[in-house]
């Protein structure tokens, strides 16, 4: 099959609501333990999906029956067919993006849906950037299935692709390559052959063969390039071990983990620790600047006065030490003035002077929107006022008892934990 060209990079989700920048400071951390899944892309189907559009466009490639400028319209088809099939054949609703249109556009077509890389078919409002291309391109490449700088699968998903999914469509493989590369409809209702050889490879339960293959390859990370092979493996053990798989990640559970993880992983339990020392910080931060949004005209010292009523004196769970320990990586992540900014807020709450930290957040958040070429949200005006530009809804602040095992980011482990629940025999 040919090399094609990489997706396109415009593709990308562009903007950000984070007024913080701490996505990518909580990310760094994360990969630390989670080294390729992403907090979208938890749908072992959806990769499946990712598989089959990316090997049909480089096979009809092969064939002359579409060129390079095609490749998109093919993959967009085929997550738009692998969409109708697993909802309509197996009643996915959850795990589709798009589930809302699918949804409707059965009901509007009585079945008969329009499968097309235009407004008729699309099945989000941008399927590119918002669908499987846009969120699953780059932790399936993290993952070693596809190849840097093509949109080909690499050899080993392609003779699995060939010997479990290509093989069972029975004779209707062409009928598919006809609907990937001309659009067409789907009938879903009254024996459509397509619909009906991709209804048992797009089936809920999965084969041994696809176990160990996503297994490997999604679950523990086998394939990727990094210094700590096993590691992901041995972390996903304690997870079916010592937690709900159905439940998301939180204080007590990381704590846990880092202490089952020291007698066998070193590492892994100096990660966990480092990663709930920093949400230990970064979730009552976060909570807080919310909370100043809703403060506009009121003066710094009586907005402190109250969060002092709520939290008492200082917040729960903050080392200075453990936290002056990931400063540097912080700072490799973000800028040395965002380092300086977080270090200052992380000491107010640490102090319990909630005025140094409403000034802390304040510049926090100026350093971060400066840099995206962007006016901050809030100011401290005239009269040590809050000058709110950008006025969200309305947060209470999280009370006392909740801010013990306060946690906002999933560090990738939410993730991990839902494609070990669905690769579970």
């Amino acid at each position: 099959m040919p090399f094609i060209t990489l997706e396109d990079p415009n593709a990308k989700i562009k903007g950000s609501r984070d007024p913080l920048g701490v996505q990518p400071i909580w990310s760094a951390f994360g990969r630390h333990v989670v080294t390729n899944l992403t907090t979208q892309s938890t749908s072992i189907r959806g990769f499946t999906i990712l598989l089959l559009g990316r090997y049909f466009a480089a096979d009809l490639i092969d064939r002359g029956m579409a060129t390079r400028e095609d490749v998109l319209d093919i993959f967009l088809r085929m997550e738009q067919v692998g969409a109708y099939v697993r909802h309509v054949a197996h009643g996915v609703m959850g795990e589709i993006r798009g589930i809302e249109r699918v949804q409707r556009f059965v009901d509007e077509k009585q079945g008969n849906v329009i499968i097309a890389a235009d407004r008729r078919g699309m099945i989000l409002s941008d399927q590119k950037v918002y669908g499987l291309w846009g969120l699953y391109s780059v932790p399936a490449r993290t993952s070693g299935l596809i190849p840097d700088g093509t949109i080909d699968v690499v050899p080993d998903a392609q003779e699995f692709i060939k010997r479990h999914y290509i093989s069972g469509l029975n004779g209707s493989a062409g009928n598919l390559r006809k609907l990937l590369a001309e659009g067409g409809r789907l009938r879903t209702k009254d024996g459509d052959t397509v619909f009906a050889a991709l209804t048992p490879i797009l089936d809920p339960r999965f084969s041994s063969d696809e176990l160990s293959f996503y297994g490997s390859y999604l679950r523990d990370g086998y394939h990727v390039n990094g210094p700590d092979e096993g590691r992901q493996e041995r972390f996903r053990q304690l997870l079916e071990s010592d937690t709900d798989l159905e439940a998301a990640i939180g204080r007590v559970e990381i704590l846990q983990l880092a202490k089952r993880a020291r007698a066998t992983d070193e590492g892994l339990a100096v990660s966990l620790g480092r990663i709930a020392h920093l949400e230990s910080f970064l979730a009552p931060a976060a909570a807080l600047f919310q909370h100043l949004l809703g403060r506009h005209g009121q003066q710094v010292i009586s907005v402190a006065e109250e969060i002092r009523s709520v939290w008492g004196q200082r917040v729960p769970n903050l080392d200075r030490v453990a936290f002056g320990e990931l400063l540097d990586e912080i700072e490799f992540t973000s800028t040395k003035a965002a380092r300086s900014a977080m270090d200052a807020v992380h000491a107010g709450l640490f102090n319990g002077d909630f005025e140094s930290v409403i000034d802390g957040l304040v510049s926090w958040n100026e350093v971060v929107t400066r840099a995206r070429g962007s006016a901050p949200w809030v100011r401290i005006g005239d009269g040590r006022r809050l000058d709110v530009r950008y006025r969200g809804t309305e947060r209470m602040l999280p009370d006392k008892d909740e801010l013990q095992d306060l946690w906002m980011n999933s560090y990738f482990i939410d993730a991990l934990k839902s494609v070990t629940q669905q690769l579970k025999p």
